[in-house]
């Protein structure tokens, strides 16, 4: 009995000890990222998550800032990504948002469009998101217009380059027309040549 005791005392101890450092490595996180120290900020809410096994959607939004403004993307996705999953409504438009902003930096307008409307869905006081939906939204329809005008004037190049080559084969099947000619005319008059040389040698002889 007193060993189990002992040991109840020893895991509380061991507890209390781990929200003590967990704690301490939040504020550390938190004061790391206000100084906007994000590689210590990372450090830190990545000790809380690999050796505390302190895994939140709080958390992940907040590793995901300090990678996104340490310039790695990828695991800012990763991170935004694992942040979503919640049913924390407010926590899943900033996530979405950020998503959005991060696929519109690279210039993924239609995946940007999808992120900041599921980011609007979830809050709809997200006017951030609101207003760069309307943005994305507007490049958009002016990429599609873009496109549009560059198919039509496609078009319209190449019904010319098509128009331009039957005038070029209507001129050529016309010149080999005149050649024919031409050449009919040159044998018909040698012909008629030759012809008056017989007679004029017929003549000699009589």
């Amino acid at each position: 009995m007193k060993i189990l005791i002992l040991l109840l005392v020893t895991t509380l101890n061991i507890l209390e000890n781990d929200i003590s450092k967990i704690n301490s490595l939040t504020k550390n996180a938190e004061k790391a990222f206000k100084k906007m120290d994000y590689k210590l900020a990372i450090k830190e809410y990545k000790t809380l998550i690999d050796s505390f096994n302190v895994s939140n959607e709080k958390i992940h939004l907040n590793l995901a800032h300090s990678y996104l403004l340490n310039n790695d993307t990828l695991k800012a996705i990763e991170n935004y990504n694992m942040a979503s999953i919640t049913d924390d409504k407010l926590i899943k438009s900033i996530s979405y948002q950020q998503l959005g902003n991060i696929n519109e930096s690279k210039n993924k307008l239609k995946e940007a469009a999808e992120f900041y409307k599921k980011s609007i869905l979830f809050n709809n006081s997200n006017y951030d998101s609101k207003y760069n939906y309307e943005l994305v939204t507007k490049k958009l329809k002016e990429e599609d217009k873009k496109e549009e005008n560059k198919k039509e004037e496609d078009k319209k190049e190449e019904d010319k380059k098509e128009e331009d080559k039957k005038e070029e084969n209507k001129k050529e099947e016309d010149k080999k027309e005149e050649d024919k000619k031409e050449e009919d005319k040159k044998e018909e008059n040698k012909k008629e040549e030759n012809k008056k040389e017989e007679n004029k040698k017929e003549e000699n002889k009589k």
